[in-house]
């Protein structure tokens, strides 16, 4: 068998045996932002028989500037191919598209390797380049993105980047040797064009793919063309490279105000957030190079920030190391140029999520796309050492290599196939993690409810309350206004240990929280899970205890129509009167014109009393803030729904 050949069957191994190893991972549960982007998404829920059905799931993204249409478009047809959403559908998905980013970087590294005649032959190149992105597609620290469904929106983003990074290395390998006319440099600038924008309609960060071209001409092809350097175009790339990053500089300097504006609702500043980030990319790197999988989670809040440059001291080491390690590889860009390369791309695949936007500290599935020239620069060394060895059969150290990889991948995957397994490991993982103790006890909470009246026995049931209990108190324990822990402990007091309110009164302390505390997501989430328990169940609050509540929030936050929504929730959970909640709905229609929950809502109660011209009125109205027709669809359904309900009722 020939080398190539060799190298063919353990490429096609390495695909297969990372698909089988993905498999046990693929029916695991749907998390956090799959629910409202996703399950609880009707604009997305379509069957694909309507034309505009697919316009509208398209737009069904808020959350960023573009709407991410791609990936919503994708989400849309798995809806409309499977009759519904299922883990095992959308990961699958994720999982093949997953492989093919595999694929489309092998020829990428083949091209940076043949560019800067690293390896001895073209069979190490080739070596090289299939174990690098073995470890990629094998690395346990993408499973958090593969078997997250929401993160498609990630892969498709990093795949259509991948591909225009090949295309233009192979290209400009080419190129470098031959020139090129002009047509063709402009046939490769529409396709670059084309695929940025598919990147950036999946996730924003898919606008890197043009930076990530830069650091390709700057650290690999560095100028060359026609067989020789072609100093502007070097120039020009370094330039191009180099200006944005002065650019946010200047503005960080002269304008800092008006980055820190988007920090309000965060319990960090701008400048804490860029401190930190210096060590968040160190702790990311570290976990690419030694894939420690106890380590991994998939929350990280635990990280200390950072509020000073000395505290902790490890900001002042690492804010300076990585200017350090850049100068370094510059330094030995030409005995040394994988170092150089991966130091800048793993950088710049990471300035929009670790920079100055106010996003999260850190999340594993950033690394998803920085990660892949370190994975280069790991299987050279790792290759380039082995050959050292004398006699030394390179099938073994591969096969090794690649074994380890996947038992690691394997152990991992499987913790994400079950919900409570994979929040107990980020338990474990992540003791002081007030998130990860919140999804084990959510987990465990869920599981007992889900089990009632099952093969569980009571006595399983209870001690998995007791479990959840434990780990909501551990929480209210660390932080005394944590929204989530006081809410969830005053459901389980008032619904499975009623002998335990005597205990514990966790109403002062709520409202003493809701009066001082800067609410996060999770709070308004735990909020309106207790307005929704509480609206049928007067023994969690009574009537008058939900009234002082909801004042304080409303006191707070008086331009809310959120806390009209609440209200509605309640008192429609304990048969209020139509005309008090059309009057809720009413007014947070006058908040918030363009929400379509309002008009939903409203819709509802007017068919619920056979308010037909009320509900024409209602539906006027929900056009007339819906300029782009998001919910025409759902309108047309919701009419001949109730026509048909009328043609029931005369008949």
């Amino acid at each position: 068998m020939s080398p190539t050949t060799r190298l063919a069957v353990l490429g096609c191994a390495v695909c297969v045996f990372g698909l089988l190893v993905y498999a046990p991972g693929v029916c695991g549960p749907l998390m956090l932002d799959d629910r409202p982007w996703l399950t609880a998404n009707t604009l997305v829920k379509i069957d694909g028989r309507v034309a505009d059905g697919w316009r509208a799931a398209s737009l069904s993204y808020d959350s960023g500037p573009l709407g991410r249409p791609v990936a919503m478009l994708s989400f849309a047809a798995d809806h409309a191919m499977a009759g519904g959403f299922s883990s095992c559908s959308l990961k699958f998905v994720n999982v093949v598209l997953h492989l093919v980013c595999a694929l489309l970087i092998y020829p990428l590294f083949m091209a940076i390797l043949t560019s800067l005649q690293l390896g001895p032959s073209l069979a190490t190149r080739r070596l090289v380049a299939l174990t690098a992105a073995a470890i990629w597609f094998l690395h346990p620290l993408n499973v958090s993105t593969v078997l997250y469904a929401i993160q498609r929106m990630a892969i498709l983003s990093t795949l259509f980047v991948f591909a225009g990074l090949a295309l233009y290395a192979r290209c400009r390998l080419r190129w470098a040797e031959t020139g090129a006319a002009t047509g063709q440099v402009i046939a490769l600038a529409l396709w670059l064009i084309v695929l940025t924008l598919l990147a950036v309609l999946s996730k924003e960060n898919g606008v890197l793919l043009i930076a990530l071209l830069l650091v390709l001409e700057v650290c690999v092809f560095r100028g060359k063309w026609k067989g020789g350097f072609n100093r502007g175009i070097y120039v020009t790339a370094c330039f191009a490279l180099i200006v944005p990053a002065i650019a946010v500089l200047a503005l960080l300097t002269a304008m800092p105000h008006a980055l820190e504006i988007g920090f309000a609702g965060r319990e960090f500043t701008l400048w804490e957030r860029l401190m930190t980030q210096g060590r968040v990319l160190w702790i990311y790197l570290s976990w690419i190079v030694i894939p420690d999988i106890n380590a991994m989670s998939f929350y990280h809040d635990d990280i200390v920030t950072s509020t000073g440059l000395l505290a902790p001291t490890t900001t002042l080491v690492a804010l300076i190391a990585w200017p350090a390690l850049l100068l370094l590889g510059w330094y030995l860009r030409s005995r040394f140029p994988l170092l150089f390369l991966a130091t800048l791309f793993y950088l710049v695949g990471h300035s929009m999520e670790s920079s100055f936007w106010p996003l999260e500290m850190a999340f594993e599935h950033r690394n998803y796309l920085p990660a892949i020239m370190v994975c280069l620069l790991v299987a050279y060394l790792f290759v380039s050492a082995a050959q050292r060895v004398p006699k030394l059969n390179m099938a073994y150290p591969i096969t090794g290599l690649i074994l380890v990889l996947s038992l690691l991948l394997f152990v991992r995957v499987q913790t994400w196939s079950d919900e409570v397994s994979l929040s107990h490991a980020s338990v474990t993982q992540q003791p002081q993690s007030p998130r990860a103790n919140h999804m084990y006890a959510n987990a465990l909470l869920r599981h007992a409810n889900v089990q009632e009246g099952s093969a569980l026995s009571a006595q399983e049931r209870n001690e998995s309350l007791l479990v959840s209990r434990h780990f909501f108190e551990k929480m209210y324990q660390a932080d005394q206004g944590d929204v989530a822990a006081l809410v969830m402990l005053m459901y389980l007091d008032a619904t499975h240990f009623a002998q335990l309110q005597t205990y514990a009164d966790w109403l002062p302390p709520l409202t003493a929280s809701l009066q001082s505390r800067r609410l996060q997501p999770t709070d308004w989430n735990a909020l309106e899970l207790l307005f929704d328990l509480a609206g049928e169940n007067e023994h969690i609050l009574t009537a008058a205890e939900l009234d002082d509540v909801l004042g304080i929030l409303q006191d707070r936050y008086p331009r809310s129509a959120e806390i009209l929504r609440y209200r509605y929730k309640v008192r429609a959970g304990r048969e209020g009167s139509p005309d008090e909640l059309l009057s809720l709905l009413q007014q947070a229609q006058v908040l918030a014109p363009n929400e379509e929950w309002v008009y939903r809502l409203t819709l509802g109660q007017q068919a619920s009393v056979g308010d037909v011209e009320g509900m024409y009125e209602t539906t006027r109205l929900w056009l007339l803030n819906d300029p782009k027709r998001y919910h025409v669809n759902e309108l047309k359904s919701l009419f001949s729904l109730q026509e048909k309900e009328l043609k029931t009722a005369d008949e």
